[in-house]
């Protein structure tokens, strides 16, 4: 069997895939001394007894603990006069002025971040040897700071590591046993703040992360041994090199959904596709073209919407590749507030403990979950699978508090809640589409997440889409992810230099180079290499633009003027112009993926499913609105969807309820995936 667990915010989803293709979920809150348990009982529905071959992880353990400001206690050692690295930052802000924006505050507090005496030239000559007794001095005082890991990140020291690599053997002999991360192996890039700040991130998350899947690997281990983890770039890897690498798994868990959403639209022959994920306490949002996610090499944890929209680059920036995703606060469990009279919600979320105030586990604030209950959208006595009771009459207590507040009833108000949250996942859908130069019409929106069905239509129809996708599993999708995903790791190479000064031969011999050591590494971790994929890319940009454009490495027989025309055309179709001025090679990419066990969605079948009591021509009363009012809907399940069905409907499966509004319409696309249109 193959295991796979994703933890979210709000609710853990449990997936356990036989070797005969047959499915076992569940859907649990995400109440971590109950994890374990419900892994276990999930692999027994499946095979008592049966033989994990692999249990595969998707978290949110990394970026949690950024945001939060709770990883381990960490010094940092710069070169003299770089102290203030991390305030200072890279002097970005806001796209437009907005007043009450601040930076997050540094992951390392001034008085631990700690200067050494020595300096590399631009060029990578050394300009001043490093003063090592005032080096050891440094990491002393760190030590007796009561640091559990140490961050070093010296000036071009991406260009030549000696020094680095001097200071990693001083710390050894300081402090034997002590963590420790090099900015050289970390990120060898140009740019001292977001090498910076990659490097503190991969460091401070280290001890947080050993703990976590030291705890995690001991409650697994008597049913199987081998843990991977999803990376942000939506391949798997050892939790070994995860527990060296935790910069990669900072969006662990919203990679696995696109990337299940990115092999549906392969497998279903949909070229343009915009996946929603909405969970209970985040909302997620790609872009898929032919099947692949859109890729960025940068992440910012953190991240906040300012009145001028979406701002990537304003939290901490973590320079890995990672699937294009914007992710807004604005899930199921987000909390209802009003500030000023204004309605917010999010992103504060109920979390699982104690949740929303209708699952009856001591919440008190009106949540997006509690709305929708209210509404009618979500089923008032039981949902998943009927092992969650539903306490409606607390909900629309506390939303008959809010409209007290406003002015207005508990119906107007819950309805008013929902639409302030698909007003933000909005935002995330037209960042990833409109702000990147993509028509939103031209794709079909494909929701799932325990919540995403429910806001799917209203979503589509506010960004001018008329077909919306809901996969199999919807509720379980991104533990669906984890199973398709395959073994990945990716390597750097600092260039630069100006296209015109390098040799073609000299751009090869380095991606060789980055092959044995990505082979390298891929056997030191039990991956057999012998069927590994490579593929090259290279990061070109002007002399004088600041960001860097990521092409897949041409062919030809002078490399360099290859490189060159592929970035003028590329330039030309993505700005609209040709751009003057030198062409600099920056970095050479290489990714180096080795296929997993390959798994065909359409094969999959479910076991020990719950046969549900619908019967044909139940309804339920759903407000849609102050236009629209009360309407009777029919309550329908996925069996139940022979040709077309109008609006309005409300389908419920075990992990996820589906809302149909008036003048949509739904039908079935092969076994259980639901086409819903606009009339």
């Amino acid at each position: 069997m193959r295991i796979a667990f994703d933890i979210g915010g709000t609710f853990t989803d449990v997936l356990a895939l036989g070797d005969d293709r047959r499915l076992a979920t569940a859907k649990v809150l995400s109440l971590i001394d109950r994890v374990g348990d419900d892994i276990v009982e999930t692999l027994h529905r499946l095979s008592p007894g049966g033989k994990v071959d692999r249990f595969v992880h998707g978290t949110t353990i990394c970026s949690n603990a950024v945001i939060e400001n709770k990883v381990a206690v960490t010094g940092l050692l710069t070169t003299k006069g770089f102290r203030d690295v991390l305030p200072l930052r890279d002097q970005r802000g806001p796209s437009s002025p907005t007043v009450n924006w601040q930076a997050p505050d540094p992951l390392i507090p001034r008085p631990l971040c700690l200067e050494v005496d020595e300096r590399i030239r631009a060029d990578g000559q050394v300009d001043r040897m490093m003063d090592e007794a005032g080096a050891r001095a440094q990491i002393r005082k760190l030590v007796d700071g009561g640091v559990e890991a140490i961050a070093v990140c010296l000036i071009n020291s991406y260009l030549n590591p000696v020094h680095e690599k001097r200071l990693g053997e001083l710390i050894e002999e300081e402090a034997p046993g002590l963590m420790y991360c090099l900015s050289a192996d970390v990120n060898p890039e140009v740019r001292e703040y977001p090498r910076t700040s990659t490097t503190v991130i991969n460091t401070s998350l280290r001890p947080v992360v050993t703990r976590y899947l030291d705890t995690l690997e001991a409650k697994l281990s008597p049913h199987g041994s081998d843990l991977l983890i999803m990376q942000s770039n939506g391949g798997i890897m050892t939790s070994d090199v995860m527990r060296r690498r935790p910069m990669f798994m900072v969006e662990s868990g919203p990679a696995a959904g696109a990337l299940a959403a990115a092999r549906f639209a392969a497998e279903a022959g949909l070229k343009n596709v915009l996946s929603f994920d909405m969970g209970g306490t985040t909302a997620k949002a790609c872009l898929i073209r032919d099947g692949i996610p859109l890729e960025k090499s940068r992440v910012s944890v953190g991240a906040a919407t300012t009145a001028g929209g979406w701002s990537q680059d304003l939290g901490h920036v973590v320079r890995v590749p990672s699937i294009d995703l914007v992710e807004v606060g604005a899930g199921g469990g987000s909390i209802a507030w009003i500030e000023g009279g204004v309605l917010r919600v999010g992103p504060h979320s109920a979390g699982a403990d104690p949740g929303p105030v209708c699952y009856a586990r001591g919440g008190t604030r009106p949540t997006v979950t509690d709305a929708n209950v209210v509404l009618g959208n979500i089923s008032p006595q039981v949902i998943g699978n009927g092992k969650l009771r539903i306490d409606r009459a607390a909900a629309l207590e506390a939303y008959e508090k809010l409209g007290k507040e406003l002015g207005i009833d508990a119906l107007q108000a819950a309805f008013g809640v929902t639409q302030v949250a698909n007003a933000v996942m909005m935002r995330a859908l037209r960042a990833v589409s409109i702000e990147r130069g993509f028509d939103p019409r031209d794709f079909v929106l494909m929701a799932f997440g325990g919540a995403g069905p429910i806001h799917a239509a209203a979503l589509a129809e506010s960004i001018g889409i008329d077909k919306v996708v809901i996969p199999a599993y919807p509720g379980l999708f991104s533990a669906l992810g984890l199973l398709l995903a395959d073994f990945r790791v990716d390597h750097i190479a600092a260039m630069a230099k100006p296209l015109d000064a390098i040799d073609g031969k000299t751009i090869l011999a380095r991606f060789v180079g980055l092959e044995t050591a990505a082979r390298e590494e891929l056997d030191r971790t039990g991956v057999k290499s012998a069927n590994v994929r490579f593929e090259r890319k290279v990061d070109v940009r002007y002399a004088h633009q600041l960001d860097e454009m990521s092409l897949n490495l041409p062919e030809g027989a002078n490399l360099p003027q290859a490189i060159k025309q592929l970035y003028v055309d590329t330039h030309k179709r993505e700005f609209g112009f040709e751009g003057t001025g030198q062409a600099m090679l920056i970095n050479l990419r290489l990714r180096a993926i080795v296929p997993s066990d390959p798994v065909e969605l359409s094969s999959l079948q479910e076991v020990g499913a719950a046969q549900s009591d619908r019967k044909e021509g139940d309804t339920r009363d759903i407000y849609f609105g102050p236009q629209r009012g009360m309407l009777k809907a029919k309550v329908l399940t996925r069996a139940m969807i022979t040709g077309v069905r109008q609006g309005p409907a409300v389908i419920e499966d075990p992990d996820t309820t589906i809302v149909i509004p008036p003048g949509w319409s739904v039908k079935r696309e092969g076994p259980l995936n639901l086409i819903i249109s606009k009339d």
